[in-house]
């Protein structure tokens, strides 16, 4: 049988959020809440020269491994909260779906509602993700996201990697020399649009371009940036709204 992970008893940072996550828990039976506190009250009281937190979860997995009072509960939510401190490993993260600019969500609250749906229902997504399951309701999506990014920069830090994806496969508008038509990358906030343009002075992108809308320029950058991971709508206006 598989040893469950458990936390070095001299990190006693990670050791006292197991404890924060343990004691937020859903307990099915209205006592079990209070063999966790008596547990960890205890464990505080007989060897006051070692790290408290990292001690009381000793002890709680011990008790887990028994047979006493609310064992049973007990070893399956400190499964859980283990389970969650291992698959949440970054610091933010950002829900898919979620609003068109979505506020970054710290990992201490994704480990929250990982314990929550617990650890059947809390998974490993493709690279860093982590999945929650809802039941018959889908699931939500948290991919890890870099918050130092001030939110006026993210709009152009995310241009200049659409811009890096798309160089190479499709002719980009210059419009400061007027010269040609192609695609042209804009930040729209957090966001960015992606559409075509062509060289009139008091010209719009013309998001209808038949080049763009039915020559295969726009399905050929949606696959593009979908393929890097990027989130790709088509608007109302035939242009691409690309997000992280």
């Amino acid at each position: 049988m598989q040893t469950e992970p458990r936390l070095p008893a001299t990190d006693e940072s990670e050791a006292q959020e197991f404890l924060e996550l343990l004691e937020g828990a859903p307990f099915t039976a209205p006592y079990t809440g209070q063999v966790v506190d008596w547990l960890i009250r205890d464990s505080t009281v007989h060897a006051p020269d070692a790290s408290p937190a990292a001690r009381a979860v000793d002890a709680l997995w011990r008790y887990a491994d028994g047979h006493d009072l609310g064992a049973g509960e007990i070893a399956e939510r400190v499964r859980d909260v283990a389970h969650a401190m291992s698959l949440v490993a970054d610091e933010h993260y950002a829900a898919d779906p979620s609003p068109r600019r979505p506020r970054p969500v710290h990992g201490r609250s994704v480990r929250k509602l990982c314990v929550a749906a617990g650890r059947r229902r809390s998974l490993a997504g493709p690279g860093r993700t982590v999945v929650i399951a809802q039941g018959t309701h889908g699931h939500t999506v948290y991919r890890p996201v870099a918050p130092s990014v001030p939110p006026d920069r993210a709009g152009e830090t995310l241009r200049h990697e659409v811009l890096t994806v798309l160089a190479a496969h499709v002719h980009l508008a210059d419009r400061r020399t007027f010269q040609g038509s192609g695609v042209v990358v804009e930040c729209r906030h957090e966001s960015v649009e992606v559409t075509w343009w062509y060289p009139d002075l008091e010209a719009e992108p013309d998001h209808y371009h038949p080049a763009w809308s039915t020559g295969g320029v726009r399905l050929l950058c949606s696959a593009l940036l979908r393929g890097e991971g990027m989130k790709v709508t088509v608007q109302p206006n035939g242009a691409l709204l690309v997000t992280r």
